[in-house]
């Protein structure tokens, strides 16, 4: 493990109740993990289920875990981090509350690990009991294969903002994907950045210093207020999706 800190164990192998008990959890009504787990396994697959609690800069590894395991997101953010040999961090890909992460195949697909980027709370599910409950419960495994449609065509639209958006488009568009996996309804206006300005950076390919800049530009521009360091309000949905999709003059592609 190679966090500065251990994860904390939150639930001991003896301790079985999976009632959900937070309410920031991600999965909530029809998408709650706890409850078919509970309806469909005895008392041995539900010992194998852990809750870990990560800080900030918690790192991950498959070799950690003495089976592969798969991660269910229930407050927080995790992301697959990557390093150039100079050091440079990569943020490949995202998960927020109520998204999945195998971890294996994160690591066969990527020369990284898994990193919490805020303080986090995430289910460890050993893959062969998190892939029997798929086959058991037709609900979850609905929902599961929805999420996980999402996220697939999430990443083609990043790589493609990272190949042919300026920073600002790049900004615009992340803006509408935080608010999209976020849950946030249209009408709410102010939400909270739940990750740094340099982990934003690290995720759109940019420098932290170019993350500040275009925030401060498109607040001069009407299309968003930064309210205090980590809360941001959308003024202008539809001047920001145009910005979002390049519909306007490329005036800068400094990175």
């Amino acid at each position: 493990m190679s966090g500065t800190t251990p994860p904390k164990i939150a639930s001991s192998p003896d301790h079985l109740s999976f009632e959900c008990v937070q309410e920031s959890c991600g999965f909530k009504g029809e998408e709650c993990l706890c409850r078919p787990m509970h309806h469909h396994f005895e008392k041995a697959e539900l010992r194998a289920a852990r809750t870990i609690e990560l800080n900030e800069g918690d790192q991950l590894a498959p070799e950690d875990f003495p089976e592969p395991v798969v991660f269910a997101v229930l407050n927080g953010v995790i992301a697959v981090e990557s390093h150039l040999s100079d050091g440079r961090r990569s943020l490949l890909t995202l998960r927020f509350p109520g998204e999945y992460l195998d971890m294996n195949r994160a690591d066969r697909h990527a020369s990284g690990e898994v990193v919490a980027l805020a303080p986090t709370s995430v289910k460890l599910v050993p893959r062969n009991v998190f892939e029997e409950l798929l086959l058991l419960d037709s609900n979850l495994r609905r929902i599961y294969w929805r999420r996980a449609t999402d996220i697939m065509h999430q990443q083609f639209d990043h790589s493609s903002d990272l190949g042919k958006k300026t920073p600002t488009e790049r900004m615009a568009s992340f803006i509408f994907e935080l608010r999209n996996r976020m849950s946030i309804p249209r009408f709410v206006e102010e939400f909270t950045l739940p990750i740094s300005r340099q982990s934003i950076a690290d995720y759109l390919g940019l420098r932290a210093e170019t993350v500040s800049r275009v925030l401060k530009s498109l607040e001069k521009e009407g299309a968003v207020k930064l309210i205090g360091k980590h809360k941001i309000a959308v003024l202008d949905f539809k001047g920001l999706r145009k910005i979002a999709n390049g519909a306007r003059p490329r005036l800068s592609n400094h990175r």
